[in-house]
């Protein structure tokens, strides 16, 4: 090859990088709306069609395989690892809730049917679904068939509710309860202890302060795995004032199961009573006997006088009855009036 037209290597590299400085000046003095497409290039961009085909594709293929990676390790921790009989997340204590209406307030009045028989019927529903016999088992809170609603002798059901795993840390010993716990619970934890429990106490922060009777008592049975009857409690408020509003707050009491006063259901349960009796419908009580003794006045009645025959016949008169004429045998005739006997002539 002839030495003037060979060129030495280095200058290829010169011209290869001009030429790249020159196609990002040129790029960079393109307008705006030449950068996002270029019809000329057939260029979105600054990519043609098989450009933009072929970074899809691998970016599909890249996290395709990225979550099948994810989801077998993650098959393998939930089937393998984690025990399937157990919660595979792990929740906070349990809350409480309350029935009949899992309100704040419960109002209504004890003479309308109307209304009691929905509370009813409610807490019917509630202790059917726990499968265990309930209705028969607090049947002590239902004596007039409407769980003392009609009676001032209404009853709520608190509930704890239930948390998979779940292992309670009960007060076994009067020295182990906290100094806040209301008066009386020592008292009870002698009574139904030592076995562990979880301790309920409700009592009146405002208005008149009936008598409150738990069923089966004033505690949960703790277990890992408390079913049906083991997790409500009925309280029963005996003699509830007529037309007041009675406040009741409810604890329970365990170490693992905090109160928090701020918010409903966590450890405490706070709700309204308000019997409404309407004294229009009381009716006035019957009058009472009266024990004297009342004269007793006895009335003669004359006896009517005997109607004869001949008096029923009108004015009519009849005629005289004919005189009786005497009987020849008759033998009693009266001797007066016999003829006297004579001999016959010889």
């Amino acid at each position: 090859m002839p030495e003037d037209v060979m060129v030495p290597a280095g200058e290829y590299k010169l011209v290869k990088q001009f030429r790249r400085e020159q196609e990002k000046r040129r790029k960079k003095d393109l307008p705006w709306s030449k950068r996002v497409f270029d019809i000329d290039e057939h260029k979105l961009f600054g990519r043609t069609a098989w450009a933009w085909f072929r970074i899809v594709c691998f970016y599909l293929v890249l996290y395709t395989l990225l979550i099948l990676i994810v989801a077998f390790w993650i098959g393998i921790f939930m089937l393998a690892i984690i025990d399937p009989h157990k919660p595979r997340w792990l929740k906070g204590p349990p809350g409480l809730s309350m029935v009949p209406y899992n309100t704040t307030a419960i109002s209504f009045y004890e003479h309308l049917m109307g209304e009691v028989i929905p509370i009813a019927d409610g807490i019917d529903a509630f202790l059917n679904k726990l499968n265990d016999d309930a209705i028969e088992f607090f049947n002590e809170c239902n004596q007039d068939e409407m769980w003392g609603y009609v009676s001032r002798q209404p009853c709520v059901f608190i509930k704890l509710n239930k948390v998979i795993g779940f292992q309670p840390e009960t007060y076994d010993t009067q020295d182990d309860l906290p100094k806040e716990v209301p008066a009386g619970l020592d008292e009870t934890l002698r009574k139904y202890g030592p076995t562990p429990k979880i301790w309920i106490t409700c009592e009146v922060i405002h208005g008149p302060k009936p008598e409150i009777v738990f069923f089966p008592g004033p505690y949960y049975e703790a277990s890992e795995k408390m079913t049906g009857v083991q997790r409500v409690v009925a309280v029963q408020m005996n003699n509830m004032p007529a037309n007041s509003e009675v406040n009741f707050v409810c604890k329970v009491w365990a170490r693992n199961i905090p109160i928090d006063d701020k918010f409903q259901g966590k450890g405490q349960i706070k709700f309204t009573m308000h019997v409404r009796v309407d004294t229009a419908m009381k009716r006035d009580p019957p009058p009472e006997k009266n024990t004297t003794a009342t004269p007793v006045v006895t009335v003669t009645v004359a006896p009517e006088p005997e109607v004869r025959p001949e008096d029923r016949r009108g004015e009519l008169e009849m005629p005289p009855k004919p005189p009786k004429e005497d009987d020849p045998t008759n033998g009693n005739l009266d001797e007066s009036n016999a003829e006297p006997l004579t001999e016959p002539p010889s």
